[in-house]
């Protein structure tokens, strides 16, 4: 039954995302509509963003819908008793469970405040609607310790939630030297009530996030391009019950469709879903570098180094300065294509990770 309704889901899902990828022209303006197409290692994500049909005069209004799925490997690091589980260095990892997941959502972004220099929004309200429908595919990995569980979405499930924020942008991007300039910040709410047809994953809860992003060049020229990033995330959640998924990642809209990797492989060198907890707080600290472009091939070489640091509540609904976590280390790739070679301070281990975009 669950196999079957997951088939069905993922074939509604298909069918919607050959319809949205019809001609533009087909359903409106085209110099109105964005479309942009991610890959997963194994899955896709389709965004549509369409500005339009304003609300108010005088600033832009948005619409926007994702879809996306794939198969994916999770973790889930406590043991029956909910004590931390660490994964052995050499053999099986019990922690790691497949997942097959779609995910969709709905919702607009209105602007507040329009800034004409920059031609688009510098500060806005968003509100969506998000859901995911989770399989935890227990026949894959049933040694896995999220199945040695009680939790009620062990197994997967729906989960649809309420998405409100205020986001500013004042970021700057030149594409040309592949270098920003400037500073984003956001504040937002997630609800996911029992009430909103959430009883299978058993998710009820509240979560704030507030995020702050800045940039700064020091050389911005087409050989050479060095600039700073900095990234500072606070996420909370509180309600009846989190589900796994909620507590293992960060919220916030900077990153959508997607959520922030939390503290497990937001800090990198840290194992990814390691270190759940309901408060979560994350520094990342980058100094990027560009290289002249090989034009033979048209990529970007880059070299980034980076420090990052993490803290969390363990569960205990109260940050513990004792659970500080802190990586450092290289990435070198180019066009965004990057490997990551981290050196994590608390286990005093190397570990090398293939990534596809930057950090943040």
């Amino acid at each position: 039954m669950r196999g079957k309704k997951l088939f069905l889901i993922l074939l509604s899902l298909a069918l919607m995302t050959i319809l949205l990828s019809a001609p533009v022209s087909a359903r409106g303006d085209s110099s109105s509509w964005e479309r942009r197409f991610d890959i997963r290692i194994w899955g896709f994500d389709l965004v549509f963003k369409r500005i339009g049909s304003p609300l108010f005069a005088g600033v832009d209004t948005g619409y926007f819908l994702s879809l996306g799925g794939g198969l994916e490997t999770f973790g889930f690091y406590r043991e029956i008793d909910h004590k931390v589980y660490v994964p052995p260095q050499n053999g099986t990892n019990l922690a790691l469970y497949k997942n097959a997941n779609i995910t969709w959502s709905l919702g607009l972004n209105q602007g507040l405040l329009y800034d004409p220099t920059r031609g688009r929004n510098s500060l806005e309200a968003i509100l969506f609607y998000h859901g995911r429908y989770d399989d935890h595919c227990p026949d894959r990995t049933p040694q896995a310790l999220l199945f040695a569980s009680d939790l009620p979405d062990r197994k997967g499930g729906l989960q649809n939630s309420i998405f409100a924020g205020l986001v500013y942008n004042g970021v700057d991007t030149n594409s040309e030297c592949w270098s920003k300039q400037g500073w984003h910040a956001e504040t937002s709410l997630e609800f996911a009530p029992l009430s909103l047809f959430n009883a299978s994953s058993g998710a009820d809860y509240t979560r704030f996030n507030g995020t702050l992003l800045g940039f700064i060049t020091f050389l911005e020229g087409r050989d050479l391009s060095i600039y700073l990033g900095e990234r500072l995330m606070y996420d909370q959640l509180c309600g009846d019950y989190i589900p796994v998924r909620s507590r293992t990642t960060l919220g916030g809209y900077s990153k959508y469709p997607y959520f922030t990797r939390g503290l497990g492989g937001g800090v990198r060198g840290v194992e990814v879903d390691r270190f759940d907890g309901y408060i979560k707080a994350l520094n990342n600290l980058e100094l990027r570098i560009n290289f002249p472009r090989w034009s033979e091939y048209g990529v970007v070489p880059e070299l980034i180094f980076y420090f990052d640091a993490g803290v969390y509540d363990n569960l205990s609904h109260k940050l513990d300065w004792d659970n500080l976590l802190t990586s450092a280390g290289i990435g070198v790739g180019v066009s965004d294509l990057l490997v990551y070679g981290s050196y994590f301070f608390n286990e005093r281990r190397f570990s090398f990770e293939l990534a596809f975009g930057v950090h943040f």
